[in-house]
């Protein structure tokens, strides 16, 4: 629908601004209004007011009224006290008008951003905030409760020491005791071993002499004769002679128990027994191929060490020969952490392997870049490189097209890319022996580079061989 434009409007201005009233058709529940600087535009479909003002102006500071019939626009002067002639500038050409329209939406877009980057900063500076304050308040929190705990311990050490204070009064003040030895000194005389040499017993208790001695002075504390403590002591000898001589003879005669004996008794060697194990059989998911026949008949080799005629081990020497390969050429994908799963950083991988000869890393490399990014030029392009490097002009002639064509929009910064491309392509078809689709390739790459001596040289070259090719036959 065609936009009708707006001419019924009044204005006027004071000092400091410009009043303008503009008639609304058709009683309009949507009105919107756009200012900026010397442009002003309302609108409200399909009708349209559109002026272009004689001197610029404060949006911020501007205002709007709206009633069912009426717009008053009250827009406030950027230089106060000075007087329009016009409201709008006269004799503009309608490319004027658009020079205007684009100033004034590149200076909205402009403003915008600025408006964003202050909303940006004012709600980090909030946020900054929020978060010291948040920080002071949990450690004040935190001051609070170590508070409490300090306090409680102070208050519990406080009843401990009370406690302890009250317990350390003896219970008989003025009784005396005899300190007993410590009974974890005591080493038993017990044989353990039948190898170990027999240990002396050892004991802390006093000499016979020194009992002797304390039973006198018990015996002159009782007021006893001397006479009867000497008989009294004798008899207590020759009563521990008689026990120590029946002892021994019962040890001899094997009436005791030696200690040793528990280790004598040695448990039986355990029985031997038959685990029974059955494996599934491997079976392929993809059909069988004559050129890789031999290389799947190794994964059904049986290593078989048989016991009782029921244990067979089966090694699959094709899948471990596998996981070495794709270790020696210094590439695996198992072997990535979450970080180099990065197609920039696995094709800059890839590009390290190309230069030292690591083909197959670098092939690897490429591949998984293309899994992760399947619409990455480059990848494609580079392993394109490494698979004419080994050979396989097929897959290199593959990989240059699909880089060709994602090498879209065609422009001065990928031309040197689309050169090598085409030449790479033009090389791979011309070992393909398909000259007629090869040469023009060369043709193309040498049009994008024509300073490329290289791209020249393998154009003449192919030219020659396939000419005295052609002419031989």
């Amino acid at each position: 629908m065609p936009a009708i434009l707006v001419k019924d409007f009044t204005w006027r201005q004071t000092p400091e601004e410009i009043i303008i009233f503009v008639s609304l058709t058709g009683k309009p529940k949507k009105v919107d209004i756009f200012a900026i600087e010397n442009y002003l535009k309302v609108s409200y479909p399909p009708f349209i007011l559109e002026l272009f003002l004689h001197d610029e102006i404060l949006e911020d500071k501007s205002s709007c009224t709206l009633s069912e019939e009426l717009a008053i626009l009250t827009l406030k002067k950027l230089q106060e006290g000075r007087e329009w002639p016009t409201l709008t500038l006269e004799n503009l050409t309608k490319d004027d008008k658009k020079v205007f329209r684009i100033q004034a939406l590149e200076k909205a877009r402009l403003s915008a951003e600025k408006r964003a980057e202050k909303r940006s900063e004012t709600r980090q500076l909030l946020q900054r905030k929020a978060v010291r304050e948040q920080i002071e308040l949990d450690t004040r929190v935190h001051n609070h409760i170590q508070e409490l705990r300090d306090n409680h311990r102070r208050e519990a050490m406080t009843q401990f020491d009370d406690w302890r204070q009250k317990a350390e009064v003896p219970i008989c003040g003025g009784a005396t005791g005899v300190l007993q030895e410590n009974r974890k000194q005591y080493k038993t005389p017990v044989k353990w071993f039948k190898d170990s040499p027999d240990p002396e017993p050892s004991s802390k208790s006093p000499p016979v002499d020194a009992l002797n001695n304390k039973q006198l002075s018990h015996k002159k504390q009782l007021g006893l004769p001397r006479a009867n403590t000497r008989e009294i002591l004798e008899n207590n000898n020759e009563e521990d002679m008689i026990r120590g001589k029946k002892i021994i003879n019962d040890i001899l005669n094997g009436k005791y128990r030696e200690h040793n004996e528990i280790f004598d008794d040695t448990p039986r060697p355990r029985k031997c027994a038959t685990i029974n194990v059955n494996f599934s059989e491997r079976i392929f998911p993809t059909p069988a191929r004559e050129s890789s026949q031999l290389q799947e008949q190794e994964v059904f080799q049986f290593f078989s060490i048989i016991t009782s005629g029921k244990i067979i081990f089966l090694m699959l020497q094709w899948l471990v020969k596998q996981a070495e390969a794709r270790r020696k050429c210094g590439f695996a994908t198992e072997d990535l952490s979450q970080e180099e799963q990065d197609p920039q950083w696995l094709k800059d991988k890839g590009d390290e392997f190309l230069n030292v000869g690591n083909y197959l890393g670098a092939i690897s490399a490429y591949t998984h870049g293309v899994k992760l990014s399947p619409n990455m030029s480059s990848l494609y392009a580079n392993r394109a490189a490494a698979q004419y490097a080994l050979g396989n002009y097929n897959r290199c002639a593959e990989d240059s097209s699909k880089a060709l064509e994602l090498m879209v929009p065609k422009c001065e910064g990928n031309r040197d890319s689309r050169a090598r491309c085409h030449a790479r392509l033009g090389a791979a078809l011309c070992k393909l022996s398909a000259p007629q689709h090869g040469i023009p390739e060369f043709e193309e790459a040498l049009k994008l580079a024509p300073e490329n001596d290289t791209i020249r040289r393998d154009l003449e070259e192919a030219k020659h061989y396939f000419h005295l090719h052609n002419s031989n036959q």
